[in-house]
């Protein structure tokens, strides 16, 4: 089936993304005069293996059990529009605003999950997109969205709704220019929020945006405007030393039971140099047998690769003292944090850091000693620090820690200029 050739236009369906194995939306595109298109989101995804594209339809796979519903659903919509299109004169053929309104009752407002009436407000349409993914609400046109990322938009719609009271600002998707996003930044500002955070709110507004201009409910799209994008300053990052990490591996723990706990599952994500997500839950049954050698299988949540990390001596000893040869059941995130830093304290970790942060516009320095600023993460980027300055491979560790560029893995390990220089000295280079 080829694209419909109209007197007026050409429709066809395709994909918005071609190079990529994630689901991709499926978008309806009409191209008429000179030059004109639109680009509308039809509310359906796929993958590109299971997409024809020179039918433009889905392919006949017996593992999708929803084919033959998109497919005809995409008939209907290009029966819809064409017939509608039909009825019009020359001129509104021509008026993109016109071919716009009847596409949108070519989608139907039952028919289609995501179409959301265009009359719908910017903050009611984020907080229905929001409610939508954390009730698993999961069809064609949708993934759920992580607990995480929910808490997240929630919180930036809390701003909206504040910043839009406190300003009388009306705020809807006609009034998203760069005034709108000077003013949001400014109330964040004035509310103490810290330079990253603000940026997260903005990363989420730019996101509702994005997936609102997706669903045809949105048409402003001032919001592209380069300057209107995420603010971010580097945070205070820190590392263990290898000599730290042995006063928290030596520490006797055995009459604070969570304490211990929390240090085990801390160290056993120094071992592994893997994020919190994979190595707060792993268990007996990650542990495979390669030649002899024990390893953990890891499936990395982030990265969507599974990685294979040898099983230190050390974390075979915890093992077998403290859980009868298994390891640690899982302990939430924010228990881990809290204890690990009392941990640090009591093994003398006492170093006081620098740290520079901006808070409402301000730039605020501040003397904290170390064993504050550990939390779990700080377990992964100690091994990635430490086994860089052990002089192992680069390439070896980013298989272990699923780090995809060197750039990447450069800034994130804490090296001082120093360090790296001695590093570089025991190279063949400096030794003829």
């Amino acid at each position: 089936m080829n694209s419909i050739q109209l007197t007026s236009g050409t429709v066809k369906f395709r994909l918005k993304e071609t190079n990529t194995s994630k689901e991709t939306p499926i978008i309806f595109d009409y191209s008429f005069g000179r030059g004109n298109r639109l680009k509308y989101s039809t509310g359906y995804k796929t993958t590109v293996k299971n997409w024809d594209a020179k039918n433009q339809r889905v392919r006949a796979i017996s593992t999708l059990n929803n084919r033959e519903e998109i497919n005809n659903r995409l008939k209907e919509i290009e029966l819809n529009f064409i017939k509608s299109l039909s009825d019009l004169d020359e001129t509104d053929k021509q008026n993109k605003s016109i071919l716009k309104r009847i596409y949108n009752e070519a989608l139907g407002k039952t028919n289609s999950p995501s179409q959301v009436e265009s009359q719908i407000p910017f903050i009611k349409y984020a907080e229905n997109f929001v409610e939508t993914k954390e009730n698993g609400l999961i069809n064609a046109a949708s993934m759920k969205l992580s607990p995480g990322t929910i808490r997240s938009y929630k919180q930036t719609i809390k701003q909206l709704k504040e910043f839009d009271s406190q300003h009388k600002y009306q705020l809807d998707f006609d009034k998203i220019d760069m005034t709108f996003y000077y003013s949001f930044v400014s109330f964040l500002e004035e509310e103490n929020f810290s330079l990253n955070t603000i940026g997260k709110h903005i990363k989420n507004v730019i996101a509702l945006l994005n997936r609102a201009t997706e669903d045809s409910v949105n048409t402003n799209l001032k919001f592209k405007h380069r300057d209107f994008k995420r603010v971010s300053e580097k945070t205070t990052s820190i590392y263990l030393t290898v000599d730290e990490i042995e006063s928290i591996y030596k520490l006797n723990l055995s009459d604070l039971p969570e304490w211990e706990k929390a240090r085990d599952i801390f160290l056993i994500g120094y071992y592994t140099g893997q994020r919190v997500s994979d190595y707060n839950n792993l268990t007996y049954k990650n542990i495979k047998k390669f030649e002899g050698q024990e390893v953990f299988e890891i499936f990395q949540k982030k990265t969507k690769k599974t990685v294979y990390v040898p099983v230190h001596p050390r974390i075979k000893k915890i093992m077998k003292l403290r859980y009868k040869g298994k390891l640690p059941t899982k302990m939430p995130d924010q228990e881990i944090n809290e204890h690990i830093k009392k941990v640090a304290r009591k093994a003398k970790i006492k170093e006081n850091v620098l740290t520079k942060i901006t808070i409402g516009g301000v730039v605020k320095e501040e003397t904290i000693p170390k064993h504050k600023l550990i939390g779990t993460h700080t377990a992964r980027r100690s091994f990635c620090t430490n086994a860089y300055l052990s002089k192992m491979p680069v390439i070896d560790i980013m298989a272990l820690s699923g780090h995809t560029t060197e750039k990447e893995f450069y800034n994130y390990i804490k090296v001082t200029p120093q360090e790296r220089a001695i590093k570089i000295a025991d190279s063949s280079f400096f030794k003829s």
